[in-house]
């Protein structure tokens, strides 16, 4: 059931989010959706979050397609460097409930439509929903940045390792990002 402008992914049953499902942590219900929206070619985000006042706990969240919302125009057109709207107005989401006499998570909201194409098998990976930099990733190249090796010569010695870029699971501007941090952790402190 496809209107003009709206995509439902097909995927294997197995991986389709259903209303009731059960899950033990809040962690499953991202892992379990970022699985499923890998085969379908989009990303996810976070998009509310409630939590209990007395205990801190999830009490309710909702995931949402990346290109939710829309980009302010005030903001994209005083920019020097013009770049496409990601956000097309994306309702599709999943949103989950703690039930209290079960202590379980359980779907109460989804929407599998989405306003927008999906994207191909050969670019999902560079959706940051999809990106993670290993703790073992970020030592390694902790350590090759000690010894003066450019992050770009980093990352092709990684794809070298493991056959292919898609496999090595993130982008050079995460690598970037973290080394950046690290830095950022030593200034104002005697080295």
């Amino acid at each position: 059931m496809e209107c003009e402008g709206q995509v439902t992914p097909e995927v294997r049953l197995e991986l389709k989010p259903k209303l009731r499902l059960e899950f033990d942590y809040c962690d499953d219900v991202f892992n379990f959706y970022n699985m499923y929206d890998v085969e379908a070619g989009f990303g996810i985000r976070c998009s509310t979050t409630r939590t209990c006042t007395m205990t801190g706990e999830v009490t309710r969240k909702e995931y949402v397609c990346c290109k939710q919302g829309y980009a302010l125009t005030k903001t994209v057109s005083h920019k020097r460097r013009r770049r496409g709207c990601t956000q097309t107005g994306c309702k599709a989401k999943l949103a989950i409930l703690k039930m209290k006499d079960k202590n379980k998570y359980i779907v109460v909201g989804l929407n599998e439509v989405h306003n927008h194409d999906m994207n191909t098998v050969d670019n999902v990976h560079l959706l940051r929903s999809h990106r993670n930099l290993t703790e073992s990733t970020k030592a390694y190249s902790a350590d090759m940045s000690k010894v003066n090796i450019p992050v770009h010569k980093q990352l092709s010695l990684l794809e070298v390792q493991v056959g292919r870029l898609e496999n090595v699971g993130f982008v050079k501007r995460d690598v970037y990002n973290y080394l950046r941090d690290i830095r950022g952790e030593v200034i104002g402190h005697v080295a």
